[in-house]
C-alpha cells in the first residue's frame, strides 16, 4: 500500500499523525507542504481545496483530518506496532473522548495563542487570547486529574490520545507553561522519552530553528 502523507512537521496535527505512523511502524512517503508559501499553497489546493494538513493519499485513498487518518491506520494495520485504539468498545470510546478533548480544548487554543503572537501588535486579539488561556487552564485541570489516576499514560500505555497530546504540550511549554501541574509535567517527560518522539524531534527541531531564524 503506497501511502503519501501530506504534512508540515511544525503543524501540531501533522505531528499527531507522524507519531501514529512511527508507533505503528507503517511506511509512508512524506510530502512536506508549506502553506505559508502562496505558490505551494495554491498547488496543494489543486489536490485539496480546503488546504488543510495532514492529508493521507494513495490508490483510492483520500483521508483528511488527523483522527480519521489514525482510525484508518488502526483499521488497516491492526497488528502492527502500538495499538492506538483499543478493541474493547468502552476503552476505545474513552480514548476517542480524550483525543477530542485534547484537540478541541488544548491544541486549538494553543494554536490560537501562537498564531495571534505572529500578528502585528495592532492586529492582535487579546480577548481571544484570554479566552484561549482560560480554555487551556480548564483542559489542564482535566488532564491533571485524569493523569493522577494513570501513572502509566505515555509510557507502557500509549494510544491515539497520547499522539494528540504531545504537540500542544510541546508548544505550551512556552506559550502557556504547565510545570506547576506535576502529573502533566511527569506525563510530558514520559512522552519525550518515547522512541517515536525522539524520531519526530530529529525533523522538528531543525524546522523550528529555521522558522525562528526568519
Amino acid at each position: 500500500m503506497n501511502l503519501k502523507l501530506h504534512y508540515n512537521v511544525a503543524s501540531t496535527y501533522s505531528q499527531k499523525v507522524l507519531l501514529a505512523f512511527f508507533e505503528k511502524g507503517v511506511e509512508f512517503t512524506p510530502v512536506s507542504i508549506s502553506l505559508f508559501d502562496p505558490a505551494a499553497r495554491a498547488e496543494y489546493q489543486k489536490l485539496y481545496p480546503l488546504a488543510k494538513i495532514p492529508l493521507l493519499t494513495g490508490e483510492e485513498i483520500f483521508i483528511p483530518e488527523s483522527t480519521i487518518i489514525i482510525e484508518f491506520l488502526e483499521d488497516e494495520f491492526p497488528h502492527s506496532g502500538t495499538k492506538l485504539i483499543p478493541d474493547e468498545k468502552t476503552a476505545a470510546r474513552r480514548v476517542r473522548f480524550k483525543d477530542r478533548v485534547t484537540d478541541l480544548y488544548l491544541n486549538n487554543p494553543v494554536a490560537e495563542i501562537f498564531f495571534d503572537s505572529l500578528k502585528p501588535k495592532e492586529q492582535r486579539n487579546p480577548e481571544a487570547v484570554a479566552k484561549a488561556r482560560n480554555t487551556i487552564d480548564v483542559a489542564y485541570g482535566y488532564m491533571e486529574e485524569s493523569l493522577s489516576k494513570n501513572p502509566l499514560a505515555g509510557s507502557t500505555e500509549f494510544n491515539m490520545a497520547d499522539c494528540a497530546a504531545f504537540a500542544p504540550l510541546f508548544y505550551a511549554q512556552k506559550i502557556h507553561p504547565f510545570a506547576q501541574h506535576k502529573h502533566i509535567n511527569a506525563y510530558f517527560g514520559r512522552l519525550m522519552a518515547r522512541p517515536s518522539v525522539t524520531r519526530l524531534m530529529v525533523e522538528l527541531l531543525p524546522a523550528l530553528e529555521k522558522f525562528n531564524s526568519k
